[in-house]
């Protein structure tokens, strides 16, 4: 047989493993994202002048998108009192999650999120208080 012919039988499979590990394997799966972030990550607000206890920010709805990372993903709200989430994990293509502020201020609410391997990223929403009035 043909030197050249043999040759590419024994490289082709090693290029061919070669390229699917460098992509994740094949299959439709991209592999691991080493990015992972919340996107928003940091919202800031201040309620209006005379609301010195942010009682009337209450109702407020907040979007964010989860980007990278493997789902399916764990969302974990520390501070139930001031931030209701309408879910705890969230999948799919483009994974998002609300955040509807409950009463009072606070500096800064923390929502941590966890991907599948664990790496976490967060959201930090701060709600400061209304000028007194006047």
């Amino acid at each position: 047989m043909n030197m050249f012919v043999q040759s590419f039988r024994r490289l082709a499979p090693l290029a061919l493993v070669a390229l699917l590990a460098s992509c994740g394997g094949g299959g439709g799966d991209a592999g691991d994202s080493t990015e992972f972030a919340v996107v928003p990550a940091t919202v800031s607000f201040k309620a209006g002048d005379g609301d010195t206890s942010c009682q009337y920010t209450k109702g407020t709805q907040l979007t964010f998108a989860i980007v990278g990372g493997q789902p399916p993903y764990r969302i974990v709200n520390s501070v139930p009192q001031y931030l209701q989430l309408d879910r705890t994990e969230a999948t799919g293509k483009d994974p998002q999650f609300k955040v509807t502020t409950l009463t009072g201020c606070g500096d800064p609410l923390t929502i941590l999120i966890l991907d599948y391997h664990s790496q976490s990223a967060s959201v930090e929403i701060t709600i400061e208080k209304g000028d007194d009035a006047t």
